[in-house]
């Protein structure tokens, strides 16, 4: 839910799939399939919001960012 500091303040939820598709050989295996994340409002262009690195099955390390 996304929430303002206006009066009264405004709020809304955004619900955001990412899908993953990956063409190696050993498929990544996440530790979670949903995560919650809080984004503050006044946010840049360009800021770095969430970022994870998963292990895959041949031991190499992923890392992805949003």
């Amino acid at each position: 839910m996304a929430k303002d500091k206006g009066s009264p303040p405004l709020n809304d939820t955004a619900l955001i799939t990412l899908n993953v598709f990956d063409n190696r050989p050993f498929v990544p295996q996440f530790n979670r399939s949903e995560i919650s994340i809080s984004v503050p409002e006044n946010t840049g262009v360009g800021y770095l919001i969430y970022a994870i690195s998963v292990l895959e099955a041949s031991g190499a390390l992923i890392d992805y960012s949003v």
